[in-house]
């Protein structure tokens, strides 16, 4: 659903969806070895704990790494290429974009590069190969839709911070999200998903949930009581295309400043001042972010396409803080009363993002007393998806389903997961299916990586 109300200009570091294969890092310029490194010391867990079985619809890996960030970046290849497939790496068009890419991130994000070494072992490349793209190990890879609430300390039963987050997306290959044809078969996008919990020598531990490639951090929180989610913002319509990786990329992808700011910071500001000090590149539609701590404080970081600048709307530590896929920094100052009168919310859309919005915003504006878990899992059950739809990009109509319900513990280091399975009987009132979810599951960091 794209913003019809706003009227803004380009930001020319925006980029449409990728035209390209949903497995971006599997077509390659030249021959990449393939390297087995089966039994890497760092690789703790590696298994399926949800199949694509009896008429489950995704599947769920629980991965957790330990070990020097060589290491660990060697292990998550071996993890690529033996249980996602990718065999090969993307290309960069010159040696410069890969000597670049390798000196931005010794100098920006020096966890990274040391990951970045450890997968070009795994693919047979020297550690300072510059040739292919280390940065990314992609697969299936789509977007990110969904809706999301932070609730500060003062406002929960129990004193802690926490978030309430819902992962949206098209179960469909991206061949037939793209309307490149009407009988794609390939892996559908965001059904292959994975808990990832890494302990390095280097950097924040972290315990993240992550899709279509295993650098990317969707909602993920770190040993200094720090998480981030990541989700689409519909008003930076993307006007340039730029590959996934390899090519002429430099910097950092926008969708791995999730893992930058996990692996490195440990307040909202520092995640700020991350953000800021540095470069982007969008080959997805355009994203925005909530950044939130176990003391209270939160904020939505977002990126203005008329000026191309960064803007930060910060949270008020006494209520719940609302994200879901329009930009806050132009409508935070609107009230569910405003959005009604000026016409912003199409009633007979249910999924659109005001509509999803005002819900939200009415449901914990109500409440009496403090939120519990139970509270914050209720109020994201009344925008979950299961409808058709044409938005996020998508050419035509096609079914959305939500994905999972998270509950972030930033006091207990800690993820409750609901995660949906299939579709199930046809509800009579609203005739369409229900969904199906296991009941919830909690996964909590190590207690002795807290910092």
């Amino acid at each position: 659903m794209f913003l019809k109300p706003i009227s803004m200009g380009p930001i020319i570091v925006l980029a449409i969806f990728l035209a390209t294969s949903a497995v971006e890092a599997s077509q390659t310029n030249g021959p990449v070895s393939y390297a087995s490194h089966s039994g890497t010391p760092s690789i703790i867990k590696d298994e399926v704990f949800i199949a694509k079985e009896n008429g489950t619809q995704v599947e769920w890996r629980h991965i957790v790494l330990k070990g020097n960030n060589t290491q660990i970046g060697m292990a998550q290849a071996e993890i690529a290429q033996r249980d996602y497939g990718v065999k090969s790496l993307k290309r960069y068009a010159d040696p410069v974009y890969g000597k670049a890419r390798q000196t931005y991130m010794e100098r920006n994000y020096p966890v990274m590069r040391e990951r970045m070494k450890g997968i070009a072992m795994a693919y047979g490349l020297s550690p300072d190969n510059d040739s292919f793209d280390t940065n990314t190990l992609s697969y299936d890879m789509g977007s990110i839709a969904c809706s999301m609430i932070y609730f500060p300390p003062e406002t929960t039963a129990n004193g802690h911070a926490i978030t309430s987050r819902n992962l949206e997306w098209y179960l469909v290959p991206m061949d037939l999200y793209l309307n490149r044809t009407e009988n794609a078969n390939g892996n559908r996008t965001s059904t292959r998903n994975f808990l990832l919990e890494i302990y390095p020598d280097q950097g924040y531990s972290t315990l993240a949930i992550g899709t279509s490639d295993l650098n990317i951090v969707i909602d993920g929180l770190n040993s200094a009581g720090l998480g981030i989610s990541l989700l689409v913002d519909e008003g930076m319509e993307p006007v340039l295309k730029m590959p996934l990786s390899g090519d002429r990329n430099s910097g950092i992808m926008s969708a791995q400043m999730t893992r930058l700011v996990l692996d490195t910071c440990r307040s909202v500001e520092e995640a700020k001042i991350a953000f800021l000090a540095n470069k982007e590149y969008f080959p997805m539609a355009g994203l925005h972010y909530m950044v939130y701590d176990s003391q209270g404080n939160s904020a939505i970081i977002e990126w203005n396409r008329t000026d191309g600048n960064l803007y930060f709307t910060d949270g008020n530590s006494s209520k719940p803080n609302i994200m879901t896929n329009h930009p806050m920094f132009i409508f935070s100052k609107y009230t569910s009363k405003d959005l009604l009168r000026d016409g912003l919310v199409p009633f007979d859309d249910t999924y659109d993002t005001f509509n999803r919005y005002v819900r939200l915003d009415n449901f914990t504006s109500s409440h009496m007393g403090k939120f519990s878990e139970e509270d914050a899992a209720a109020a994201l059950r009344e925008v979950f998806a299961n409808k058709m739809v044409m938005v996020e990009g998508a050419t035509k109509p096609l079914p959305i389903n939500t994905i999972y319900n998270a509950i972030l513990d930033l006091n207990e280091r800690s993820l409750n997961v609901k995660f949906y399975l299939k579709n199930g009987p046809v509800d009579p009132e609203t005739n369409e299916n229900t969904l199906v979810f296991t009941p919830y599951m909690t996964f909590k960091m190590n207690d002795s990586t807290q910092q």
